[in-house]
């Protein structure tokens, strides 16, 4: 079912959308499958993922064996709660099945990768619980989302992140990225919390009560894209910048009318995309030579790091073995793990695979547990992804704002995982970005499930009352 946004004739038309969209809700009711089985499909997967993580290693299996009881009644009263609220249960089945794989996967990482820090549940647990606290905070704070004060709140908050990271950030893995702050021990990525400042400028922007002009709609967009791109180069960190410059351009191409100014600006915004690049990769040529030489100066100085990380991406991706021990050694012991995984794993017990546990994390799963389930979570990540679609269109009717949130909200979730999982099998530049739910890291693991535990309340079906329906 098409997403789409047409103004235009809205008086003639008005007899016809309306036949349509009574016909697309009893088309809505049959495809939703609201069955209460998804609940024993998730539970009987966790169960046969803590069998197949036991085959692996057995100290991970009896790891994943006392994270089975709580997970199991997680599932159990998520899933009923989800059930009783005429919820999707596609989407909760395929939110619980990728959370269980995900905590087999990182359960085996500990014991054969043998990474740094170790897999937490209780940051696990302590995420779930954020997530909560953010729906009650979302149902209440999506009544400001009409209010025009809230497009302008949200671009200040994003600003403001950038400029914070700025000054205190810093990088605890060495790379010159200043992403991450720390409180009370704890390392917090601050870059993934504009993506849910992004996620609210958007449904604000497009509320169906402000109704903004076409060119007020283009011009605040593109200020609010403007931050977050400056603010990126700011702190050198590209990765989240691209997951929100395509949701800029989802949004856009998908929330706003036809016409030719918005098929002009879309253009437009991907030649400046491509443009850039291939002009950065050039600029590094060009500016190597002084840097090696000590003779760069400003305001070059301040460019050289962004070309160099630009070039080095798309050379490594165009060339593995041009570097093979120094840029292009992750991705190469990633590329032996994918050929070694077969089926159902590697049986050389090959682990050398750096950052197994989050950057690399599918070819992590692809080498230990096989091509078989590895796709599965691509599957099931993109189930996420059309029933996010499926409720977008559906309270496209109703509430727009809430529509943007659940679009963007599985938009952002399938395209972080499938440009990481198309990186890290060198099929595209690789970015260095978490996996949703199979890759570890505490805060994204929080945004990961506030976004699908938002996903879960909006699919919900209940009656619209005329005080909520939107004008």
């Amino acid at each position: 079912m098409k997403i789409w946004i047409d103004e235009e004739n809205e008086e003639e038309t008005q007899p016809v959308r309306q036949r349509e969209e009574e016909q697309d809700g009893q088309d809505e009711d049959v495809k939703v499958d609201r069955s209460d089985r998804h609940i024993l499909y998730a539970i009987l997967f966790e169960v046969l993922m803590g069998a197949f993580v036991w085959l692996k290693s057995a100290r991970a299996g009896m790891n994943y064996l006392y994270c089975l009881a709580p997970m199991l009644v997680i599932t159990g009263l998520a899933g009923n709660y989800a059930y009783q609220k005429n919820a999707d249960m596609r989407l909760f089945g395929a939110v619980a099945k990728l959370a269980a794989a995900g905590i087999g996967l990182q359960l085996t990482i500990d014991q054969i990768y043998h990474p740094i820090g170790t897999f937490s549940v209780i940051k696990y647990l302590i995420s779930l619980v954020i997530a909560i606290i953010f729906l009650i905070f979302y149902s209440y704070f999506r009544k400001l989302l009409n209010k025009q004060a809230t497009v302008y709140v949200m671009m200040g908050v994003s600003a403001a992140i950038y400029l914070f990271l700025a000054v205190k950030g810093y990088d605890p893995n060495g790379y010159g990225t200043n992403a991450w702050i720390s409180i009370a021990g704890f390392t917090i990525q601050m870059t993934d919390f504009t993506k849910v400042s992004a996620l609210l400028f958007y449904a604000s922007l497009f509320s169906s009560q402000l109704r903004f002009e076409e060119d007020k709609v283009l011009t605040l967009s593109t200020i609010f894209f403007l931050i977050n791109l400056g603010g990126s180069i700011l702190i050198r960190e590209l990765g989240s910048f691209f997951i929100l410059f395509f949701l800029h351009l989802g949004l856009i191409f998908i929330f706003m009318k036809h016409s030719h100014r918005k098929r002009m600006y879309l253009i437009i915004m991907f030649v400046l995309f491509f443009g850039s690049a291939a002009a950065l990769f050039g600029m590094y040529k060009l500016l190597n030579p002084a840097y090696q030489a000590g003779t760069l100066k400003a305001p070059f100085t301040l460019i050289y790091p962004l070309c160099k990380k630009v070039y080095e991406r798309f050379s490594v991706t165009a060339n593995i073995n041009s570097d093979p021990y120094g840029a292009g050694y992750q991705l190469l012991q990633g590329k032996k793990a994918l050929w070694m995984g077969g089926l159902f794993g590697n049986t050389v017990n090959f682990n050398a695979i750096p950052v197994a546990e989050s950057d690399m994390a599918f070819v992590a799963m692809a080498a230990e547990f096989g091509w078989v389930l590895s796709l599965y979570c691509i599957f099931l990540l993109c189930r996420i992804g059309s029933r996010g679609c499926a409720a977008a269109n559906r309270l496209l009717k109703h509430h727009r704002q809430d529509a943007v949130v659940a679009f963007g909200a599985a938009f952002m979730l399938v395209m972080q995982g499938l440009i990481v999982i198309l990186g890290s099998c060198n099929l595209i530049p690789f970015t260095g970005l978490p996996i949703p739910f199979l890759s570890r890291g505490f805060t994204y693991q929080t945004i990961v499930f506030c976004f699908t535990g938002t996903l879960l309340h909006l699919s919900e079906q209940k009656e619209e009352s005329d005080d909520e329906t939107d004008a």
